[in-house]
């Protein structure tokens, strides 16, 4: 196995990664998103703002996942504002269970000190809460979201 930082030449394996998985959980999919996907990819991959870490074997990428990067207003317990959140980690499912989702977020949750990010956000698949809680994730009650 091979643990690698993804690059803009890597997008194509993303993307289509980030659709097998959107296809696992959703009923239908946009027309447009896998352009969508791949725009974003190549603006945020460029600036460093999305870090991407793959998982290679012999058959090619079998597993990733990605740190989004920004800043929100800083406060008592962020006082750099530096934020994550967590997305499309993923693993093809003839390769799940032998812990390579946790090899993949502990190089992000590492990478994400180094870049001084100071919360990581994340949202789970119940099967997989287990794992986040042991890497330190905690639920909180006050947080709520909208999609507009």
């Amino acid at each position: 196995m091979n643990l690698r930082a993804a690059s803009v030449e890597d997008i194509e394996s993303i993307q289509k990664l980030r659709m097998e998985m959107l296809k696992e959980v959703a009923k239908s999919l946009p027309y447009d998103l896998p352009d969508a996907i791949h725009e974003y990819l190549n603006t945020h991959i460029r600036d460093g703002s999305c870090l991407c870490v793959l998982l290679e074997n012999e058959e090619g990428v079998i597993g990733k996942a990605m740190l989004c990067m920004y800043e929100v207003m800083p406060d008592e317990k962020n006082t750099s504002g530096k934020c994550a959140t967590l997305f499309s980690v993923y693993t093809l499912p003839k390769h799940r269970g032998h812990g390579y989702m946790e090899k993949l977020l502990h190089y992000l949750l590492e990478k994400a000190k180094e870049a001084g990010v100071k919360e990581v956000l994340a949202s789970a698949e119940k099967k997989a809460i287990p794992l986040y809680q042991r890497l330190g994730f905690t639920f909180k009650d006050n947080e709520m979201s909208i999609r507009l």
